[in-house]
């Protein structure tokens, strides 16, 4: 049975490979063979999987943002160009529309794929934003809304069955949550329990987004380790040739901290499996952002609903 494990990294581009401005040169290094994590000029292929530079700018002049560039990712409707310019935080109602009707978590659902989100959310997450006039929520909880996936809350985790969005449990321990410290083979291993019932499961991760705004190497030199941790324990439980990683992202940022805000470089559209067949078919097919959500509904062979 065909397996997906959608990791969403926030404000990751393919940045030169030069250590001054680009701390995550090397992430997944590892997984990757000793390639490194940089501009290339197509896809490359490695033992474990293949890189595929994204264009996240979608032909529509400016700096790529997150309401349309992940609503571009998530519904396979160049956003951007829909309502001409690049738009950042959170939907509109434009894009919230959209997001309703083709929601690619929704579209798996639809396709008979079991499909869900393994993010830990806390109730007053969506308690603070619901009563505000203007959308707060982002693209990536719109989707999942809209498919009729339910969240994950803190029983989830405490079963084993969730993961926070900075994957140690940091930040929400800050926020003033009772929640204990991981380390992130332990959050790796909570990802796995919830993929033993699913075949499609997103993640999203957003501190390199974060740090990357306040150019924080340290920081982000932290993240590089815990994503490193993190994805080498999805891939040593996987069937890797059965299941994939695939590491997608909205816009650059992180990758060139000579730069406080987001960058115009393309993605990395990454998979790791060792299918060739699934390989071939996200190289052939990925150029842009919106390429990522039809190629994910070939990959299971669910019909793409005509946009």
């Amino acid at each position: 049975m065909k397996k997906l494990v959608l990791f969403f990294i926030d404000g990751l581009g393919l940045g030169p490979d030069n250590p001054d401005c680009n701390p995550l040169r090397s992430l997944f290094a590892r997984l990757m063979s000793g390639r490194k994590l940089v501009d290339t000029e197509g896809p490359l292929f490695f033992p474990n999987g293949v890189l595929i530079p994204t264009d996240p700018t979608m032909g529509v002049p400016g700096t790529p943002q997150s309401a349309t560039g992940q609503t571009s990712l998530f519904t396979g409707v160049n956003a951007q160009k829909q309502i001409g310019l690049h738009l950042p935080a959170f939907p509109n109602n434009e894009l919230k529309m959209l997001i309703e009707k083709y929601s690619l978590m929704k579209m798996l659902r639809q396709g008979g794929i079991k499909s869900t989100s393994a993010n830990l959310y806390s109730q007053e997450f969506f308690t603070k934003r619901k009563h505000h006039r203007r959308n707060l929520f982002p693209a990536s909880t719109l989707t999942i809304k809209a498919s009729g996936s339910r969240f994950r809350f803190r029983d989830d985790y405490l079963a084993g069955q969730a993961v926070f969005a900075d994957i140690t449990n940091e930040l929400i321990r800050k926020r003033g949550y009772k929640i204990d410290l991981i380390k992130p083979e332990q959050a790796g291993r909570n990802m796995l329990n919830i993929l033993t019932a699913h075949q499609f499961v997103f993640f999203e991760y957003f501190m390199t987004d974060l740090y990357g705004h306040s150019q924080n190497r340290t920081e982000l030199k932290k993240c590089k380790d815990i994503l490193d941790r993190f994805t080498q324990t999805l891939w040593n439980g996987i069937d890797n040739k059965s299941t994939g990683i695939l590491v997608v992202s909205d816009h650059g940022n992180a990758e060139d901290i000579s730069i406080i805000n987001h960058t115009t470089n393309k993605i990395p559209t990454l998979l790791f499996t060792c299918n060739r067949e699934a390989q071939k078919l996200f190289a052939r097919r990925i150029k842009n952002l919106t390429d990522i959500y039809h190629t994910v509904l070939e990959y299971f062979d669910v019909s793409s609903t005509a946009h």
